[in-house]
């Protein structure tokens, strides 16, 4: 529960350094302007046009919902801050698109886990509680980076998603994997 605790706070930090280093930088409009353009240009490299009109749709959708989130944080509404929302809400709409890649990769990584597991039972091999605690720290780290990746509009690229669900696979892998055969 710590450790969850502690990668979440990492998150919020990081979260929160992106923007605070965004606003202490001197030019505002020309750094959201780059994050929409970003954003914009990742949601161009859809191909199929009915699918990029429907994550054109949910992003409107998340910039609706995420306009009292904007309320909170600025007391302002100009050019910058919806930028930057409509970047957000654009890196939302496009990340919640490989939701199932990531639930299927995790279950392959519980499923090598399982198979790892019962090699430790037959005491081929000796289970790791090292191991363990490293591949838990593994897919934790994995879940946040994916989610600053996909609320931070100053985040890496979008394609930066899929090293993460990997990471996260073979986190959940090693921590399954690793537990001690008696659970």
């Amino acid at each position: 529960m710590t450790l969850t605790l502690n990668i979440f706070v990492a998150f919020l930090i990081a979260l929160g350094l992106s923007i605070g280093l965004f606003l202490v930088s001197g030019r505002h409009e020309a750094r959201a302007a780059g994050a929409l353009e970003s954003a914009e240009a990742a949601l161009a490299t859809v191909r199929d046009p009915s699918e990029r009109g429907k994550a054109d749709a949910a992003a409107r959708g998340w910039e609706s919902s995420l306009v009292p989130v904007l309320r909170v944080l600025s007391m302002r509404n100009g050019a910058v801050e919806s930028s930057l929302l409509r970047a957000t809400a654009i890196r939302l709409s496009l990340s919640r698109r490989l939701l199932p890649v990531a639930l299927f990769s995790a279950i392959l990584g519980v499923v090598a886990g399982f198979l790892h597991r019962d090699r430790a039972r037959d005491l081929v091999l000796y289970s790791s509680v090292t191991f363990s605690y490293l591949g838990k720290v593994l897919a934790l780290s994995a879940v946040a980076f994916g989610a600053f990746v996909a609320l931070s509009p100053f985040a890496p690229p979008l394609w930066s998603l899929y090293p993460a669900i990997g990471a996260a696979a073979v986190g959940t892998a090693t921590y399954v994997g690793n537990l001690p055969p008696k659970l």
